[in-house]
């Protein structure tokens, strides 16, 4: 399997000598259908990921796509940052302590994720493989829970000595145990550390007593386990989050592509909401994702036109939009943030502050080299008054000390 590393907007050259050959670029095209929408932006004999990062393999080839903020920082440096949102947003809970020092090292993204889905099941088979009960309806010498008297005069009515019986069995193969099994059964064909591979088949072992998933069976969801699977909803999400990646059906031996991709702005913005709801909270705000929904406009007849989503809002106790921040995982070219500002992001600032009657508005951008967390650009926007923020938050982790207030955001990291 060879592997290559790339870059969120970086072009990929294609061809004899390049980054990717012929072949391989050919397989990347026919795979564009299990991507997410617009992830590949093609060229002349290039071709680029957009604002996506994570894995994609195919045909004998791993591409590990991560993020690039700074140009000075390290593969591992970007590879633990990728860690690190998904960890604080809450997509691969506890990665990055297993992360630690493993991103530092040559092991590849897709081997890491693997890893951490290795270790959530060891930890949850420690405490005994997940059983239910199931009804089973058996023909007995005698009896056992139930006779089932229908059955009973079908099948055994000249057979008295056979007893058609239901009873309930402890059973291990249930669907949410088909689903662990079927995604452990496919990282093991995508793991390349023999290491990793040898840990995820003693793995394997333990569900000797259990099938797989059917063909284009989905198994449960994190929110359809019942009280006494909840602990297993990290292992389940991360489970689809693998089977969803697969190109035709892995379970078939007919793998031809695989990808784990994630939008950087959703993960950003998504990021950026964990890490400033416990200090909305401490100020006494409430902090809301994609809303309050608001129409721009109405007809004459009121239907409303164009609908407002704002990334996050911060709301007082009347429910009233205090701050609004709109997120923006972009890099900023040139040392005056505020000259980079689109005129676009103006407008759309603009509206939000019009609209929702809010006297503080700020884009966040992840920190970077020409805006650094502590620093605070603002100008006043014009009409509505409202102040117009430009602020940095950092992605390594590390809690930003935010101060928020009706009238202005200030920045202090």
């Amino acid at each position: 399997m060879r592997q290559l590393t790339a870059y969120e907007h970086g072009w990929l050259e294609v061809g004899e000598g390049r980054d990717l050959a012929s072949h391989e670029a050919e397989a990347l095209a026919a795979a564009e259908g299990i991507l997410p929408p617009g992830c590949l932006q093609w060229g002349h004999r290039r071709v680029k990921f957009t604002q996506f990062c994570g894995v994609v393999q195919v045909d004998g080839l791993q591409v590990e796509v991560l993020p690039k903020l700074t140009p000075y920082q390290t593969e591992a440096q970007q590879r633990d940052t990728l860690l690190t949102m998904l960890a604080c947003a809450g997509d691969l809970e506890g990665v990055e302590r297993l992360g630690a020092g493993l991103a530092t090292s040559r092991t590849n993204l897709l081997d890491l994720f693997i890893r951490h889905f290795a270790h959530l099941l060891e930890r949850q088979l420690q405490q005994g493989l997940l059983r239910d009960y199931r009804d089973i309806d058996d023909t007995l010498d005698q009896v056992r829970g139930r006779i089932d008297l229908v059955r009973q005069q079908r099948e055994n009515l000249f057979k008295p000595q056979r007893l058609a019986c239901r009873y309930s069995e402890l059973v291990a193969d249930i669907p949410v145990n088909r689903l662990l099994h079927s995604a452990l059964r496919l990282v093991i064909s995508l793991a390349t550390s023999p290491l990793l591979a040898q840990q995820l088949h003693a793995l394997r072992m333990r569900f000797g007593e259990v099938g797989t998933l059917a063909p284009h069976e989905r198994g449960p969801t994190a929110e359809q386990l019942n009280r006494m699977q909840s602990r297993y909803a990290p292992l389940v999400a991360l489970a689809h989050l693998f089977l969803d990646g697969q190109f035709l059906d892995a379970r078939s031996g007919r793998q031809q592509a695989f990808s784990l991709l994630f939008d950087m702005n959703r993960l950003f913005e998504r990021y950026t909401a964990s890490r400033l709801r416990p200090l909305a909270r401490r100020q006494g705000l409430k902090l809301i994702e994609q809303g309050p929904r608001r129409h721009l406009g109405h007809e004459e007849s009121g239907r409303g036109r164009l609908l407002m989503r704002p990334d996050i809002s911060l709301l007082n106790e009347s429910r009233r939009p205090v701050v609004i921040l709109d997120t923006k995982w972009k890099r900023i070219e040139g040392p005056d943030p505020l000259a980079a500002l689109s005129a676009t992001d103006l407008y759309q600032l603009t509206a939000y502050a019009t609209a929702y009657r809010c006297l503080s508005v700020v884009l966040l951008y992840p920190e970077q080299a020409h805006l650094r967390a502590g620093q605070r650009h603002a100008m006043t926007l014009a009409g509505s008054g409202a102040r117009l923020a430009l602020a940095a938050i950092p992605v390594d982790g590390t809690a930003p000390e935010i101060v928020f207030s009706e009238s202005l955001v200030a920045a202090h990291v």
